[in-house]
């Protein structure tokens, strides 16, 4: 069972990238500039409104967000107004992107959610799809910050 649940991980991860985080600049869907930024640790959030696992995941992201520095980027969600009101409707106050750029392309990301950990020398640490608990996503957090 460990096996099978190792190679359906492996093949769902396939496609994300490793090393240097490409650069991450935008405006949020309330606004705001936001970037990844060399010296911070970051959690980079790839999921969708319409996505079951995310419902799981977000509020962790959410829980995380008030203790770390997390960039999320909304795939097929909708126009801003629509995910704001997502965002309203659930309570998160995590920031948002919409993915007009595709970004989740150029991260690699194709199944969701998938989530990125990035260190302060800009290099990805650690990823992961699918459910992750908040607690994985604190502990990647502190590791990456040695």
């Amino acid at each position: 069972m460990a096996l099978l649940a190792f190679a359906l991980l492996s093949y769902q991860q396939r496609n994300m990238i490793s090393g240097e985080a490409p650069p991450l600049s935008a405006i949020t869907t309330q606004g705001q500039p936001i970037a990844l930024k060399q010296g911070e640790v970051t959690l980079i959030y790839f999921w969708g409104t319409w996505c079951p696992i995310c419902r799981v995941t977000s509020p962790m992201v959410n829980s995380v967000a008030g203790d770390h520095k997390v960039i999320s980027i909304a795939v097929a969600s909708g126009t801003d107004d629509e995910i704001n009101q997502f965002m309203t409707e659930h309570h998160y106050q995590f920031d948002v992107i919409g993915d007009e750029e595709a970004l989740h392309q150029a991260w690699g990301a194709s199944v969701f959610p998938a989530i990125y950990i990035v260190d302060k020398q800009g290099l990805i640490r650690f990823k992961t799809s699918g459910a992750t608990s908040s607690w994985g996503m604190r502990l990647r957090l502190l590791l990456a910050a040695w």
